[in-house]
């Protein structure tokens, strides 16, 4: 059995709590938007981050937290060519985009396409 000291417990209660607060900001972001003129997730990818074909928006649901990152710091950058995700990406900040990849990550993974 662990026996966890009183500080120790308390740390690992804050942290529990952090991640449930940034998954919640993630989810606030990803269906309403944010600040800065950020749309909605889910205007372009789907309601369920399925994915939307008709505007070559990828599936973001059970994505890798890593990945999403990298695409998200990739858009911000000078390489980011995506218009749209370029103003997404700038207009969030490090600790959104990590709100929103740990979301997104969260969620079942979209389905293959046919299946």
């Amino acid at each position: 059995m662990l026996r966890f000291t009183a500080p120790l417990a308390g740390a690992l209660a804050l942290m529990a709590a952090g991640s449930a607060l940034a998954a919640s900001r993630g989810q606030t972001i990803a269906t309403q938007g944010a600040a800065g003129g950020v749309p909605p997730c889910s205007a372009c990818h789907g309601a369920n981050y399925q994915g939307n074909p008709a505007m070559k928006a990828p599936a973001l649901a059970g994505l890798s937290k890593t990945y999403i990152l990298a695409r998200l710091a990739h858009y911000a950058s000078p390489a980011g060519k995506n218009p749209s995700m370029k103003m997404v990406a700038t207009a969030l900040t490090p600790a959104d985009r990590d709100a929103v990849a740990t979301y997104l990550s969260s969620l079942p993974k979209a389905p293959a396409a046919g299946k």
